[in-house]
């Protein structure tokens, strides 16, 4: 009898309405199941560390999307940029499945935004993808410079299948694997989004767009459906490697301008560089690599209204020691060349609406 009626009142709660019993919690990105004790851990450091990046980049996720970027950067976003870097030094992020999650997360933001019309015929949005990958949009014109997602290994092809549908024409600034991309470059060869590069990029590719004038700026424009795009192709270099420097005006005359890997150890670069602003129309966004060597000199070169930093983390190919963080560049600006020029420092995933 006892027991038939603690399995009457056991039914009764259980067919309870699920508003009345106490609700779930919603799943946490902090709980990792089935592990509560240190000892589990041991002998297991590689999950280790792969459950304490998920902690931390749902941390510095939160602290980035409370704090979007402006030209100040607050405490809490360096302390997330902090963290990404202390993930992004660890011995193999790249086969980190938290570290791939958090990828997509940013990714999927992006492509949520770039799904939003963005209003005012002068506006300019400035999105900050993998590495130096960048997406300059203005309210009629998407153009994306070194979308790279290491051939699906970092950013999955679906996903950047749905970033390649919003872009109406793609720039590489040079041939090494963390700028050109051979899965995205399929990618806009099947939507019939024109490519511009190099001559050593996708050299047999005859539906790449190769420009490359050896000691010859060269001034063109590119007629689009939504407009057209005037562009300078600077002839620049990474050691031995052809290296364009873009400069495109954009339909609303808004100016950006993306570096690549420019370097050249002998300097001779820098020679023709020089002032290179006064060749140039006025530049309002500059895209450059944080660890260029020349760096007070190439701002002034260049003269930007606003710099936008690049190249940190990239994790694909890079060891440990080049793998430049953004704590460096934060320290850079700050203390060691006190730039005068306005800079925004993104992470993955990350925009800015230049004003």
């Amino acid at each position: 009898m006892v027991r038939k009626l603690f399995a009457f009142i056991l039914a009764a709660v259980l067919s309870f309405p699920l508003s009345a019993q106490e609700q779930p919690l919603p799943p946490s990105r902090h709980a990792v199941p089935g592990h509560r004790y240190l000892k589990e851990y041991w002998g297991r450091s590689g999950q280790y560390l792969e459950h304490q990046a998920y902690y931390m980049l749902d941390l510095a996720n939160q602290a980035f999307n409370r704090n979007p970027p402006s030209p100040k950067v607050s405490l809490e976003r360096e302390m997330g940029f902090l963290m990404l870097d202390a993930v992004a030094h660890e011995p193999t992020p790249k086969e980190n499945p938290a570290v791939l999650d958090y990828i997509a997360t940013r990714m999927n933001l992006v492509i949520e935004d770039l799904n939003k019309p963005l209003k005012g015929k002068n506006s300019l949005r400035i999105y900050k993808l993998y590495n130096c990958g960048m997406i300059f949009r203005t309210r009629d014109m998407v153009v994306a410079v070194d979308l790279n997602g290491r051939h699906g290994a970092l950013i999955p092809d679906e996903i950047m299948g749905r970033i390649v549908d919003k872009i109406d024409i793609l720039f590489y600034t040079h041939n090494h694997g963390d700028h050109f991309d051979r899965n995205v470059r399929d990618l806009c060869h099947q939507r019939n989004i024109p490519i511009y590069a190099t001559d050593e990029v996708f050299k047999n590719d005859d539906k790449v767009h190769h420009v490359w004038f050896e000691g010859q700026i060269r001034d063109f424009d590119i007629d689009l459906p939504k407009g057209k795009l005037n562009v300078f192709a600077l002839p620049g270099h990474q050691d031995k490697l052809h290296n364009n420097i873009w400069v495109i005006t954009l339909p609303n005359r808004k100016v950006v301008a993306a570096t690549g890997d420019q370097w050249l150890d002998d300097g001779s670069d820098r020679v023709w560089l020089k002032d290179i602003y006064k060749k140039l129309p006025k530049i309002d966004v500059l895209a450059m690599d944080c660890w260029i060597h020349d760096y007070e000199e190439h701002l002034a070169d260049f003269s930007p209204r606003l710099l936008i930093s690049q190249h940190e983390n990239e994790i694909g190919a890079h060891g440990i020691d080049h793998r430049e963080a953004y704590w460096m560049t934060l320290y850079k600006n700050d203390k060691i060349y006190q730039i005068g020029t306005p800079y925004v420092l993104m992470s993955w995933g990350e925009w800015y609406d230049y004003k």
